[in-house]
């Protein structure tokens, strides 16, 4: 199991690697971009907005969505339907069940983050990620990440006692998650919506969001988080696993 667990870790950073250096291949060329009168400052934003790239909206959503959902499902052992089906308080079952999704959405988020850190780092100057407070917002960044995915975790556990099937459930999620994005962008332009809460790149590095804005992100997070957790337990108790 540590084999199969260090093999998924590897390879989600090795995708995340790829990912960043495709979405960013524009941006690394240096002269070319000060010959365009594009700032480095400017650089760092576009590469991490809402709109596009490799910390966007869309990207959380529609792109990361499957290889999270590969990675919790490769990061830890089934659940053992025997034990299920003798345990005698399902509520315990369940809480370890929301660890796993707890722990394999914070390796998600930190990974993602810890990829984009490395290599800004590597190709931009230390004392403009120092000036923009890039780390602390990556910082800021990952927290709403790990909280986005864990409900995603939730989501996707979810539908999955309720259709009894795992790949109904992968592209269900999927579908559910993507599609919200799209129905934010398009039909909640002028209404607050979960997705726009992970523009925290884009609105922290433009000092759009202050910690206060994040504490409130945070808590509305931590309500959708709550909320699904009490649906998935109040249907996890009751499910037939026979």
């Amino acid at each position: 199991m540590k084999i199969k667990r260090s093999i998924i870790i590897i390879m989600i950073t090795f995708f995340f690697t790829v990912v960043w250096f495709l979405q960013s291949s524009n941006y690394r060329d240096i002269p070319a971009l000060r010959s365009a009168n594009l700032s480095l400052y400017d650089v760092i934003i576009i590469m991490n907005n809402s709109a596009f790239g490799y910390s966007s909206m869309q990207a959380y959503t529609v792109f990361y969505t499957a290889p999270f959902l590969i990675f919790l499902n490769h990061l830890f052992l089934s659940e053992n339907l025997a034990t299920i089906i003798r345990g005698t308080n399902r509520e315990k079952l369940y809480i370890r069940r929301v660890v796993k999704i707890i722990i394999a959405a914070f390796m998600f988020a930190f990974l993602h983050s810890g990829v984009n850190l490395l290599f800004t780092a590597i190709f931009f100057d230390y004392s403009l990620l120092k000036e923009m407070n890039f780390t602390s917002i990556c910082l800021f960044n990952t927290v709403g990440l790990f909280l986005f995915y864990t409900s995603v975790g939730l989501i996707y556990e979810l539908i999955k006692d309720i259709s009894h099937s795992i790949s109904i459930s992968f592209f269900l999620t999927i579908a559910l998650i993507s599609g919200l994005f799209f129905f934010e962008k398009l039909m909640m332009t002028q209404m607050w919506g979960p997705i726009k809460d992970l523009a925290i790149y884009n609105k922290m590095l433009e000092k759009e969001w202050t910690i206060v804005d994040l504490l409130y992100i945070y808590v509305r997070q931590i309500f959708v988080v709550i909320f699904f957790y009490l649906i998935g337990s109040f249907v996890y108790k009751r499910k037939d696993f026979i």
